[in-house]
C-alpha cells in the first residue's frame, strides 16, 4: 500500500513501509528508512549531503556523508524540505514528527516523538530537539546544542544555546 507519485526517486537500500505516501517529485536517496504511514509531499529531499565541510590548504572539501535517514511512523514531510543524511552518525526523525513545508534539517539531527516544525525552521547539524516540542515559523537552532522535551520555541527565534528545562 505504498504510493508514489510521478517523477519520483528512490535510491538504492531504501526501504519505505506500509501505507507510505510521497507524493509527486519526492527524492529519497540511498540508505533511508522511511516507517508506515508517513506524508511526503513534492519536492522533499530526503537523504541527500549536507553542508560538511572542512577547511583544507585554503580551500573547503567535502565531508562524506556516510551516515543514513531514519524516519519513524506517522511522520508528515512538508513540501520542498529537505531532510540532511547524516555524516558519520545518522539522521532520525521519530515517530509522530509534523514537518511543515520548506524545513532544512541538517546531517545528523535527531528529533524526538511527536515534535512540530513550522515552515522555513533550520536545525543545523548536530542538532538534538527532544519530544512534544514545538519550534514555530522560522526558528533557527544552531548546531550541536540539544533542547529538553516539551520545548516550545516562539516564531523568528535564534536559539544559540541548549535548552534543559520544558517551557517556552
Amino acid at each position: 500500500n505504498v504510493q508514489i507519485g510521478a517523477q519520483c526517486y528512490v535510491g538504492r537500500n531504501s526501504r519505505i513501509m506500509d501505507d507510505t505516501e510521497l507524493h509527486p517529485r519526492v527524492t529519497v536517496m540511498h540508505d533511508v528508512k522511511i516507517g508506515s504511514r508517513c506524508r511526503v509531499l513534492s519536492g522533499a529531499v530526503i537523504g541527500s549531503e549536507g553542508f560538511g565541510l572542512v577547511h583544507n590548504q585554503g580551500a573547503w572539501a567535502q565531508v562524506p556523508h556516510l551516515g543514513k535517514v531514519i524516519i519513524g511512523n506517522d511522520v508528515d514531510i512538508g513540501a520542498n524540505t529537505t531532510v540532511d543524511r547524516g555524516t558519520l552518525s545518522d539522521t532520525c526523525i521519530s515517530d509522530g514528527v509534523k514537518i511543515d513545508n520548506l524545513v532544512q534539517i541538517a546531517h545528523n539531527v535527531v528529533i524526538g516523538e511527536h515534535t512540530a516544525i513550522a515552515g522555513c525552521a533550520g536545525l543545523a547539524g548536530s542538532s538534538v530537539v527532544g519530544a512534544h516540542c514545538l519550534l514555530a515559523g522560522g526558528v533557527g537552532l544552531a548546531g550541536h546544542l540539544s533542547l529538553a522535551d516539551g520545548v516550545h520555541v516562539t516564531g523568528m527565534s535564534m536559539v544559540t544555546k541548549s535548552i534543559s528545562q520544558a517551557g517556552v
